[in-house]
This record gives structure tokens, C-alpha cells and sequence, in this order.
């Protein structure tokens, strides 16, 4: 079984690697066979492309072991980029250790790894932490883990929804610095860099946003001691109320940011 990366956007990043196994390949799993069809035309592949996605996966698992057992090699790849990365494919991999059948990953274009490069951030640690949550209640945990991420932090987010998340960015952090980038290695390949504030004001202007979005936001070892402002801790303090109490607010916070005790309290007992 070989995970297989493919091109992100420009079909040329592609390994010669890459091409000897999905050539050799009896089966190439894949999301969406048209897209998919455009990068085995191009370089003359003409195996089998079979659908594989979280829909179907549960019922096509059985058959592709069985493939994989009768001696066949099967390739997995994604629409674009690094297969199981926020696509599917885990359980496959899963299953096929479980059956001891030897899975190998091909390496190659990472949206995730291309967007930190040219980002201008941190890129000594990160964590990557797919889309933001639709679901209210699990916006504001991952807000909170995003505030406090001591790591760069790098997420996924569709065009429709980027301007709605960007306001929930504003609204905690406004002065964290962040870069949007879009349609990596395409034609229309944009970096927006700046505060959280300034990308918001440039992005809420478009009309009409498209493409493949990634978003890098700065942790909090990247930002010096005693930077943060008191719009900021004050946003800390509202996430903390809802579970903690005012002491234990105090001890997290003057922790987590490397500021004084006083100066919390100090906030807790002016917003109260």
C-alpha cells in the first residue's frame, strides 16, 4: 500500500517517484476521479482510478485488503497534496497494519509545510490543527487553543467561511500577527500578511474570495514578554470566567503570558 502526494496546484510538483508507483499501481485510490484523471492524462498513467472517500470508505475497505492480500499494489491520493492530511484514508492505513500489510508514503507537496515557508512566522514549532469547527461550542475551545498556542499554529479554512473566521480572530487577538495564503503554486497564488486587525480589513473588502485557503497565526513564544495588550488579556479572561475561578484565572493567564499577577487581577477587578 503506498500513500502517495501529489501536486497542490501546479501539476509539474510532482516526484519521478511518485510517477513510477502510481504507474505501477493496479489500483489508485482517489477522491474525485476527474480531478484526479487530469494528472494520470498528463503523464500518460492509464491505471485504474477508483473513488475512495469517507462515504464509501467503510464498504471499499474489505475489497482493497483483499487486492492488497491477492499480491496488487494500490496507491491512495488526494484531490491535491499529501493524502490523510484533514482527508480520507486513516482507516485504510489502519486496517492495513492491523493486517500486517506494509503501507510506505511517497513524499511530496504539503500545502501545510509550503504555506509556513512563506509565511514570515515561527517555523521552529507548529501545530496543525485542520478547520475551524462549525459547532459554536467547539468555536470557542479552539479559540482558546489558538490564544494560548505557545507553537505557530496552521489551519484550514473554505473561502465562504474565511471572512466569519477572521472576524472571530479580530474580535480575540487583533494585533497577532497572521498570513492567508491562497492558491498555492497556482496561477493566482496570494500571501496576505499583517495583524490580525489589518488582514481582516483587507480580506472583508473582497466580494468574491476563492481557492484553496491556509492560514498561519503566530504563537505565543514568538511575541516578547509583557507585549501583550490589555484588549487582549481582557479576552483571556472572559474565555477563562466561563469555567475557572478568579484565582485560578490569575495563576493560568500570568503563567501562559508571562505577566504579572497584579497586573490580571488588576484587569478581573476593572471588568467586573
Amino acid at each position: 500500500m503506498y500513500i502517495v502526494s501529489t501536486p497542490i496546484g501546479n501539476l509539474s510538483d510532482i516526484s519521478i517517484r511518485a510517477l513510477s508507483i502510481l504507474a505501477l499501481s493496479s489500483l489508485i485510490l482517489c477522491e474525485d476521479t476527474r480531478t484526479s484523471k487530469k494528472l494520470t492524462s498528463k503523464y500518460g498513467i492509464k491505471n485504474t482510478l477508483k473513488s475512495f472517500h469517507k462515504f464509501n470508505s467503510s464498504k471499499e475497505i474489505p475489497n482493497i485488503i483483499n487486492k492488497l492480500q491477492a499480491g496488487l499494489i494500490v496507491s491512495i491520493i488526494s484531490d491535491a497534496g499529501t493524502p490523510l492530511i484533514s482527508d480520507p484514508g486513516e482507516s485504510l492505513v489502519s486496517k492495513c497494519i492491523e493486517e500486517n500489510i506494509s503501507v510506505y508514503p511517497i513524499p511530496g507537496a504539503s500545502s501545510v509545510l509550503g504555506s509556513i515557508v512563506i509565511s514570515g512566522l515561527d517555523t521552529s514549532k507548529f501545530v496543525f490543527l485542520g478547520f475551524f469547527p462549525q459547532v459554536k461550542k467547539l468555536q470557542e475551545i479552539f479559540l482558546e487553543r489558538i490564544i494560548h498556542s505557545n507553537e505557530t499554529v496552521i489551519m484550514y479554512e473554505s473561502p465562504r467561511r474565511l471572512k466569519k473566521f477572521l472576524e472571530h480572530i479580530n474580535k480575540n487577538i487583533p494585533s497577532r500577527r497572521i498570513a492567508i495564503i491562497r492558491e498555492l503554486t497556482k496561477k493566482n497564488e496570494e500571501v496576505i500578511r499583517g495583524t490580525s486587525k489589518d488582514v481582516y480589513k483587507k480580506i472583508n473588502q473582497r466580494t468574491n474570495i476563492k481557492g484553496e485557503i491556509t492560514i498561519v497565526l503566530e504563537g505565543i513564544n514568538a511575541i516578547k514578554k509583557n507585549q501583550f495588550t490589555d484588549e487582549e488579556i481582557i479576552v483571556l479572561i472572559d474565555l477563562y470566567k466561563k469555567t475557572l475561578e478568579d484565582k485560578e484565572i490569575v495563576m493560568k493567564i500570568s503563567s501562559k503570558l508571562n505577566i504579572s499577577k497584579r497586573l490580571v487581577y488588576q484587569h478581573i477587578i476593572d471588568n467586573k
